[in-house]
């Protein structure tokens, strides 16, 4: 092996395969990068795989002589970035074996390799028919956060994506929380599969919203092709999965109000020092009354409330419901302009966007005691008649007095 090759387009390579290759594996292989290179196209391919992802990252280079190797993921990032160099020679010396010599500059590394022979080399083809699909980072913020951490349900540790009608529906669900996504897409053919939230973070966390991605499905897995990099993930059998939409249209709402998300984010923000302050992390009560959304927390060390103003078309009771609050912070934190909340009579909440339907089941309220949740009820009167009393005092002082 013998090339000359960019330093920065290596250091951009390498950074990427390194995020699939396993650290922690139990296989020593799977712990490298696969490194090769050929003398008649003149690239360089650098390849990692974990079993359930795999990478291949193309580099443009000088090649004299091709060849392949295992090398260290993390050492050659370390390398790329601390050269200083624009271009860098590597090379394997004949007098040396098992040892590349890199140079930059004045700056020689001469380190250990390892032989490719036995690597698991995943097979990475170009589909036959795609899809162009783009905002992948965006699609995997609005749905992996809602995917399960239940190892005994490896389906909801997934993200649904069904392709139909021009159109991808994606779909995530842990069972207290779902989600339902709808984007454009350029495919008419109907395509469903399941693809683990981790392996479409990984994904996300190599590209950037304009990205342009040819998506194809090669039977057990499915790959995404961009210009230099082709990446797959391999996909879990459709059938466990929960119907998304079809729960999100039995919701009968009772109680709606529409908020903007920047004022429901502070509100949850600081509601949530109290909710979160006791190691029991004790859900906070939400109450839909006119003109605003009630936020309160209490717990045994601290209290908070908090007062969010939105167009409330119908209020809740006194009592309101409680949610948790860690899950309803990492909903709005997806989100953006104005957003229709609706509660139907059991405390079960939905969040619509134009693109975007989020349920939310309620939880038990942390309060047992009758006098307390009565107590409770009284607080929250006496603050709206504060309130409304304010208001009332503010236009009293406001109006001009009449001539005398």
């Amino acid at each position: 092996m013998k090339l000359e090759v960019n330093r920065l387009a290596m250091l951009e390579a390498a950074r990427s395969v390194a995020k699939v290759a396993p650290s922690l594996s139990k296989s020593e292989m799977l712990k490298k990068v696969l490194l090769e290179t050929s003398d008649y196209t003149g690239e360089v391919y650098m390849t990692a795989t974990n079993n359930q992802i795999s990478i291949q990252h193309k580099v443009i280079a000088s090649v004299e002589e091709g060849g392949s190797l295992l090398i260290d993921p993390s050492l050659l990032v370390g390398m790329m970035a601390k050269l200083e160099g624009e271009i860098v020679s590597m090379s394997i010396s004949p007098d040396k074996p098992m040892v590349l010599r890199v140079t930059s500059g004045k700056c020689v590394f001469q380190i250990n390799y390892h032989s490719a022979k036995g690597y698991p080399r995943p097979t990475m083809p170009f589909p036959e028919n795609s899809v162009i699909m783009t905002g992948i980072c965006s699609l995997a913020k609005r749905t992996t956060f809602a995917v399960s951490k239940d190892e005994t349900k490896p389906a909801l540790q997934c993200v649904q994506v069904k392709l139909k009608s021009n159109a991808i529906h994606v779909a995530a669900c842990d069972v207290a929380r779902m989600i339902l996504v709808k984007d454009s897409a350029e495919h008419s053919d109907e395509w469903e599969f399941l693809l683990p939230g981790r392996s479409l973070q990984t994904l996300a966390s190599l590209s950037s919203d304009d990205d342009v991605y040819e998506v194809g499905d090669i039977g057990n897995e499915i790959v995404f092709v961009r210009g230099d990099m082709i990446f797959t993930i391999r996909k879990f059998i459709t059938g466990n999965f929960i119907d998304v939409p079809a729960l999100v249209k039995r919701l009968k709402p009772a109680y709606a109000a529409v908020v903007d998300v920047g004022r429901m984010k502070e509100g949850l923000d600081l509601v949530s020092v109290a909710a979160l302050s006791d190691e029991s992390k004790v859900p906070i009560n939400l109450v839909l009354s006119k003109d605003e959304i009630i936020l309160r927390s209490a717990s045994k060390i601290s209290e908070g409330d908090s007062v969010v103003l939105a167009n409330v078309t119908k209020e809740t009771p006194d009592t309101g419901f409680y949610y948790d609050v860690s899950a309803l912070i990492k909903l709005f934190q997806v989100l953006g302009g104005r957003v229709k909340l609706e509660i139907d009579a059991n405390g079960f909440m939905s969040v619509k966007t134009q693109n975007e339907a989020y349920f939310q089941a309620p939880v038990r309220p942390p309060i047992n005691n009758k006098d307390e949740v009565e107590e409770s009820v009284k607080q929250t009167k006496e603050q709206k008649e504060k309130r409304a009393k304010g208001t009332k005092n503010m236009k009293e002082t406001a109006e001009p007095e009449e001539a005398a």
